[in-house]
């Protein structure tokens, strides 16, 4: 993982979540990256149930934040800010990661954030299709940030 740069006297991405890399969370593990400012990528690993999701949605709304008080610093408006949560290390997805994906969603979408999803494994897309939240989550199959294979769906956003 690349260290997270200092930004105008405020405290590191890791900081601003509340949270280090650490799999202290019933097994989850969330590691989140700033390759710029911006942009905010995370690695998911494990478990998304009842007993994780709420370490999952601090380290999701804390980038969100991130992002768009970095937008709001340094006046970006011409660089849209985005979260991209690679979800291909999540082994299980249950209705608590669900509400937390459409909250961060939501909070995203008000402050003008965009979140993308990296998914493309059954265990994590079968739960969003079945409660059609695929119909407002932005999902991608690769990282759209690497501008590699994106989906087709990411052109169109």
């Amino acid at each position: 993982m690349m260290a997270p740069r200092e930004r105008a006297g405020r405290p590191s991405l890791v900081e601003d979540v509340g949270h280090d890399v650490d799999t202290d969370h019933g097994g989850l593990t969330v590691a989140p990256t700033q390759p710029r400012p911006g942009l905010v990528l995370l690695r998911v690993i494990g478990e998304v149930d009842m007993l994780t999701a709420r370490h999952l949605a601090d380290v999701l709304h804390g980038s969100v934040t991130t992002v768009a008080d970095d937008r709001d610093v340094a006046g970006r408006a011409n660089e849209p800010p985005a979260v991209v949560a690679d979800l291909e290390g999540v082994t299980f997805l249950g209705a608590s990661g669900l509400d937390v994906l459409a909250d961060v969603n939501v909070a995203a979408t008000a402050r003008d954030v965009r979140l993308v999803l990296v998914a493309t494994h059954r265990t994590v897309l079968h739960p969003i299709r079945l409660t059609a939240l695929d119909r407002c989550l932005d999902l991608a199959d690769t990282d759209p940030a690497l501008g590699r294979g994106a989906s087709p769906d990411w052109s169109d956003r």
